[in-house]
């Protein structure tokens, strides 16, 4: 006996292991552009190669806007995506019957151009069989023929990957779980079972929480609960689960920070705290836990927070690990900031952040486990050979319960790791600024460069030429509007210096 229980851990532990990895592969892109720029380029993150983080891209249509979604196998490998209009295989090819999810007005005006609910899409393996997944996805409808729109259907469909040769087919498609007007996104978290999954979503303009059982035997349950607050119409935030399952969070500008306790077992949620993080950004809002559940990491557009949620006063621990550095990117002639968005917790022990606006970057923080600065978070910490807008994909923890940590210590990124171009001494003041503008740099630019000021939205609504050989410069603000500003110095298609600017008359 004592030579066969070693081997009996060991098997086990390999078993564990090799189902863990459903979420080693994302893929991330563009909604389109029209004429004006391309989408034949998707990005690749494999976080299971065997020499760690790789990233390549597919010259292939990638129509992501808000929704996206991924299923890889339990070696990590890619067996179908989603964009919240279609699902397509490992081949980018849409599945038999793959078309037209959540069908309707909206969905005829976009798709397939990618689906508009942020977190609206989830795929959760089927507690009774391996091969068959569960996709619960939410529909927009116009709201009372005004330009808002809101969620009005959650439907689930079901994938069986033993068909069609092994490369899929959708065998239920766009079945309703829920008829109602929901907040926009869902979150789903193992059962205290390890086995079983509860999906979460909440009522528009209510404090409605929908609780769905996802059993062997199919959707087991659907109920709800009344608790905290009312919600907001939509506050362009992010909700998650914590990684061990205990606590749920909602964020957003408008209801700010909404946390509460969860029990796996029964579906429900206690002790809501609600908590102002930062009233003064009206914008896209992030959220995401540490691997080890006890920070909770908060991002408006320029501010990256962190919270200590074993601290007597929670809000009291609210620490400032990140602000915007005024850094913008250009593509296709016009410049986009590389502000914070959302944020997903990836295999690795890192959080990684999206922006908004094509740009070809995301944002790291690399130790979030670690109090306060110490959790290394870098702008720009990764670089991708394809621009993304807006979307991250959207996983639960599939390692819960499964006795595999929530991540692999051991993957690395091996593709060269980008560093920020260096700055060349140059200096825009003042700042605040009024109504003149001063450029100075402590080297004569040697060829001619160009100063560019565009507003909060990316528009260029400034260009000045900057001589070669001279040291100063100064330019009229007269007929700009009060409010934020991005600048850019470049020069033969180079960036040399990049910054933001505040405008107060």
């Amino acid at each position: 006996m004592k030579f066969i229980m070693p081997f009996i851990f060991s098997f086990a532990s390999i078993l564990i292991h090799a189902q863990s990895k459903q979420d080693y592969t994302w893929l991330m892109g563009l909604e389109p552009g029209g004429s004006d720029y391309p989408i034949n380029c998707m990005n690749v993150l494999d976080f299971g190669d065997i020499n760690g983080l790789k990233i390549t891209k597919e010259l292939i249509d990638s129509r992501f806007f808000l929704s996206n979604v991924s299923a890889s196998n339990s070696d990590g490998n890619l067996l179908f995506y989603s964009n919240g209009c279609y699902i397509k295989d490992a081949n980018h090819q849409i599945m038999p019957n793959g078309n037209h999810l959540n069908p309707g007005s909206i969905y005829d005006d976009n798709c397939p151009d990618g689906g508009y609910t942020s977190q609206g899409i989830i795929i959760l393996p089927s507690p009774g069989n391996p091969n068959k997944y569960y996709l619960f996805h939410q529909a927009f409808e116009i709201y009372n023929e005004s330009p808002f729109v809101r969620t009005n259907r959650l439907y689930y469909t079901v994938v069986d990957m033993q068909q069609n040769n092994g490369m899929g087919d959708v065998i239920l498609k766009n079945q309703v779980v829920l008829g109602t007007t929901q907040y926009t996104g869902i979150q789903a978290v193992r059962h205290a079972n390890n086995n079983d999954w509860w999906v979460i979503a909440m009522k528009q303009n209510g404090n409605k929480y929908y609780k769905v059982l996802l059993t062997e035997n199919g959707i087991s349950e659907v109920d709800s609960q009344t608790i905290g607050d009312l919600l907001s119409i939509n506050g362009g935030g992010q909700m998650c689960f914590s990684p061990d399952g205990t606590k749920f969070a909602k964020y957003d500008f408008m209801d700010q920070l909404m946390l509460f306790d969860f029990d796996r077992s029964t579906g429900l949620l206690s002790n809501y705290r609600q908590m102002d993080i930062d009233t003064n950004e009206l914008a896209f809002c992030g959220l995401a836990f540490s691997p080890n559940s006890k920070r909770l990491y908060l991002s408006t557009q320029q501010k990256l927070w962190q919270l200590d949620l074993e601290a007597p006063d929670i809000l009291a621990s609210k620490t400032l690990v990140g602000e915007f550095d005024g850094f913008v990117y250009e593509f296709f002639n016009l410049l986009f900031p590389v502000l914070f968005q959302r944020m997903q917790l990836g295999p690795d022990y890192k959080i990684y952040m999206t922006s908004h606006g094509p740009v070809a970057y995301m944002h790291v923080i690399n130790n979030p486990d670690e109090p306060g600065l110490a959790c290394n978070f870098v702008q720009r910490g990764l670089e991708l050979p394809c621009s993304v807008n807006y979307s991250i994909p959207n996983f639960p923890n599939y390692r819960l319960g499964t006795g595999y940590p929530v991540c692999d210590s051991n993957i690395v990124y091996v593709s060269a790791a980008y560093e920020s171009p260096p700055l060349q001494g140059v200096r825009v003041w003042p700042n605040p600024a009024s109504y003149e503008l001063h450029a100075e740099n402590n080297f004569a630019i040697s060829k001619p460069a160009t100063l560019w000021l565009f507003n909060a939205t990316g528009q260029a609504v400034r260009q000045w030429e900057l001589s070669s050989g001279q040291l100063g410069h100064t330019f009229s603000l007269e007929g700009l509007a009060d409010g934020m500003y991005f600048w850019k110095v470049g020069s033969e298609g180079q960036q040399i210096d990049s910054g933001k600017l505040v405008i107060i008359k």
